[in-house]
C-alpha cells in the first residue's frame, strides 16, 4: 500500500546486485518506455501515479506478459512497506500482504511477505484486476521482471493497492525500490517520481516459482532476488528470446566463485530452497536446506534423470494438495508430487 507520512527506515544494501539487461528485453523496453499501447486490462487507462498524473494502465499488447504503462512513458516508483517489517510510525502500515493465505497454506515457510526482504511489486487497483483470484490474468507470487536505472532486478507480484489508493499505479517493496535506486534515500514517503520504470509480469501458472521454487525464508533481498534469476532468465528468454541476464554490480566482499553445476530445471539450481534431494536439479544434493554440488565442486558423476516440468514450482518434490497440483504427468504423493 501506498505512505503519505514519513517512515524513518533504512535498508543496509551490503553487496547491492543487479543483472545487465538482456539485448532482447532492452529492445522492448525502447520500444515502450515512451507508450504507445493498443489494448488495455478492462479496457482502462485512466489510472493514476499517485502525483496527480492520469493515463495509465495495464497494457495487453505483448502475448504472455502484461505490463504497466502510461500516457508516453512507463510507470513510476512509490514505496510500499507492508508485510512483516513493521514501518515506524506509519499510522496506514498493514502487518500482511495480499496473497498470505496462499503463503501460510502452501508451505513456503513464511507467514506473509516482508517488504524489508523481499523484492515484490503492488500491481491491480479497486477498479482492474490483476490477479486470477479476483479474474486478473496474472498468478499470485509469480514473477515479475523489472527494468529501472538501466538495470534489470526479478520481483514477485506481492500486493495489490486497495480502494482507499484511488486505482495508483507504480509501487514496489521497500527493498526493490532501494535496489533499483541506492542512492536516492528511497523510502515510503519518498518515491523514484520519473516515469521510466517498466514492471512486466507474466501471464501462466509456470511464473510462479511456488513454495520451493525461490528463497522465501532468505534474511536480505539480494539473496531472495537472486533465488528467482533462473526462472526470470528462463520466462524473459521464452518471450523475447535470447541469452539470460548476467550480474552487473556487487560491491560486497570478493570471493572466488565455486564451480558451478549443470543445471537444466529452473527454479532449483544451485542455491535454491530445498528439503530432499529430489527438490534439486541434475546432479545437485539438499545440503543444509539448499541446493549445491557435492563438496562444492561440479561432481563428476552421472546427474540423475530430471522429470519433465513444465510447470515451475509444481514439479517434484514441491507441496501439494491433489494431482491437479503438479506438474505434467507428475501425482500427488503423500503430500509431494512425484514420477
Amino acid at each position: 500500500m501506498r505512505y503519505s507520512s514519513l517512515i524513518a527506515l533504512s535498508l543496509a544494501v551490503v553487496g547491492i546486485r543487479a543483472y545487465n539487461i538482456p539485448p532482447a528485453l532492452q529492445t522492448f523496453y525502447n520500444g515502450v518506455k515512451n507508450g504507445g499501447c493498443k489494448s488495455w486490462l478492462d479496457n482502462n487507462h485512466n489510472l493514476q501515479d499517485g502525483h496527480g498524473h492520469k493515463g495509465f494502465g495495464f497494457c495487453t499488447d505483448t502475448a504472455g506478459a502484461l505490463y504497466v504503462s502510461g500516457p508516453g512513458e512507463l510507470a513510476d516508483m512509490d514505496i510500499d512497506c507492508d508485510g512483516a517489517h513493521k514501518c515506524t510510525g506509519d499510522g496506514s502500515f498493514q502487518s500482511g500482504t495480499a496473497f498470505d493465505d496462499i503463503l501460510q497454506s502452501q508451505g513456503y515457510g513464511i507467514e506473509s511477505l516482508d517488504a524489508s526482504k523481499h523484492t515484490f511489486v503492488v500491481l491491480g487497483t479497486c477498479d482492474v484486476a490483476v490477479d486470477t483470484l479476483t479474474g486478473g490474468p496474472i498468478q499470485p507470487l509469480s514473477l515479475v521482471a523489472v527494468v529501472c536505472n538501466n538495470q534489470l532486478h526479478y520481483a514477485v507480484f506481492g500486493d495489490t493497492n486497495g480502494c482507499d489508493d484511488d486505482n495508483f499505479t507504480g509501487e514496489a517493496s521497500l527493498s526493490l525500490g532501494q535496489l533499483c535506486f541506492p542512492n536516492e534515500g528511497l523510502n515510503g514517503d519518498n518515491g523514484h517520481d520519473a516515469h521510466d520504470v517498466l514492471y512486466l509480469a507474466f501471464t501462466g501458472k509456470n511464473a510462479v516459482p511456488g513454495p520451493h521454487g525461490a528463497a522465501w525464508t532468505a534474511s536480505n533481498p539480494q539473496d531472495f532476488e537472486a533465488s528467482l534469476k533462473s526462472l526470470g532468465d528462463t520466462l524473459i528468454a521464452g518471450l523475447f528470446g535470447g541469452s539470460g541476464s548476467t550480474p552487473t554490480t556487487n560491491t560486497g566482499p570478493t570471493t572466488a566463485p565455486s564451480p558451478t553445476s549443470s543445471c537444466t530445471w529452473a527454479g532449483h539450481c544451485a542455491g535454491a530452497t530445498c528439503s530432499s534431494d529430489n527438490d534439486c536439479s541434475d546432479a545437485l544434493t539438499c545440503q543444509n536446506g539448499k541446493c549445491a554440488a557435492a563438496g562444492g565442486v561440479t561432481t563428476t558423476s552421472t546427474p540423475k534423470p530430471t522429470p519433465t516440468c513444465s510447470w515451475a514450482g509444481h514439479c517434484a518434490g514441491a507441496s501439494c494438495s491433489s494431482d491437479d497440483d503438479c506438474s505434467d504427468s507428475l501425482t500427488c504423493q503423500n503430500g509431494k508430487c512425484a514420477a
